[in-house]
């Protein structure tokens, strides 16, 4: 072997071994960094209180909860997702109840288990009225199914 091939052999050697170093590198700085999930805010608004009509509940898809209005008792906010293993339910006006689809939970009106696989009864969440006016719920303050509020 003449100097020439012995100096390019070794200078791709030593492009490979800084090349194989700096990828390491880099991935080691990857795994030190946090890997962060940001999860929507649990309070947020809902809209006017006009916005939402008197009887049948109104579903809102993106935050997942039924909105309940009521001449009498208020609004009330009960969570659309299943105990068991959080599927979507589903409101039935015509026998008052919340039903599962995935396992066949049910849920009488005031989001307690009447059968099914579920362990634990619908979850609902404050609602209360921001200062603008708009109705605000908070996915974290839960509340009893007897929970009302009077606009």
């Amino acid at each position: 072997m003449n100097r020439r091939a012995f100096l390019s052999w070794g200078t791709l050697g030593v492009a490979a071994l800084c090349s194989a170093v700096g990828v390491s590198l880099a991935a080691v700085i990857r795994f030190l960094m946090p890997n962060v999930f940001y999860e929507p805010p649990q309070s947020f608004k809902i809209g006017q209180p006009a916005d939402f009509p008197f009887g049948p509940p109104t579903f809102l898809v993106d935050e997942k909860i039924f909105v309940f209005r009521d001449r009498d008792k208020g609004f009330a906010v009960a969570s659309a997702v299943c105990t068991h293993l959080g599927c979507t339910v589903a409101y039935f006006q015509s026998d008052q109840r919340f039903h599962c689809p995935c396992h066949g939970s049910v849920f009488g009106p005031n989001g307690a288990v009447q059968h099914g696989p579920a362990p634990r009864g619908l979850q609902w969440f404050e609602v209360t009225q921001a200062r603008d006016g708009m109705l605000r719920v908070d996915k974290d303050k839960v509340v009893p199914p007897s929970y009302r509020l009077m606009v």
